[in-house]
């Protein structure tokens, strides 16, 4: 009797130690695809930042190097919820028409989730190369068009530069938590 009790306590012990070994595992996988990566992310309650609630702006003065001027295009929350921004911006240059001009910005870095506070912004960093280095005949442009990441309406800021008929001269990074300090942001 003392040897069957003592063998179902062992075999009752082992089931469940091989259902902790498969039941882990899994938990595990599931609870990593949920928050954090780049199709969930790590706050899935919060909504996506819509444009009524943000405003687009830039501080000054750029940055310049040889050949390019970097610019600190910040999103603010302007709205009474907390909400999200993800990845990229869609950014143009437009003529004084109001028409594009050149092609859209292209991407540079990886795709980055900020949450926003009511009252809080976010920054990315607009790369414009001097035109003349990319085409020959330069077309001026007037303003600088954003849709902020998830969103499909534009804002519009007024910013002088050049453009390229059929190519780009705009970079734009992900965006990034905080508002960007012209001359202190690290690129």
């Amino acid at each position: 009797m003392n040897l069957t009790a003592r063998l179902s306590r062992r075999l009752a012990a082992g089931v469940g130690l091989a259902s902790a070994a498969i039941l882990l595992p899994t938990a595990a996988l599931a609870s990593s695809a949920v928050a954090g990566s780049p199709a969930h992310p790590a706050h899935p309650a919060i909504a996506g930042c819509v444009a009524a609630n943000t405003r687009v702006w830039y501080g000054l003065p750029a940055d310049h190097a040889t050949g390019h001027t970097y610019y600190e295009f910040q999103i603010s929350n302007i709205g009474r919820s907390t909400c999200t921004l993800y990845g990229y911006p869609g950014v143009s240059a437009l003529n004084s028409a109001g028409h594009e001009v050149g092609l859209p910005a292209s991407h540079n870095g990886s795709r980055v989730s900020v949450t926003l506070a009511p009252g809080a912004t976010a920054h990315v960093v607009l790369v414009v190369v001097n035109a003349s280095l990319r085409c020959s005949n330069p077309v001026p442009a007037t303003q600088i068009r954003v849709y902020p990441p998830g969103q499909f309406h534009s804002q519009s800021v007024p910013l002088a530069t050049q453009a390229c008929l059929g190519r780009s001269v705009l970079q734009v990074d992900s965006v990034q938590p905080r508002a960007g300090i012209p001359d202190y942001s690290i690129r």
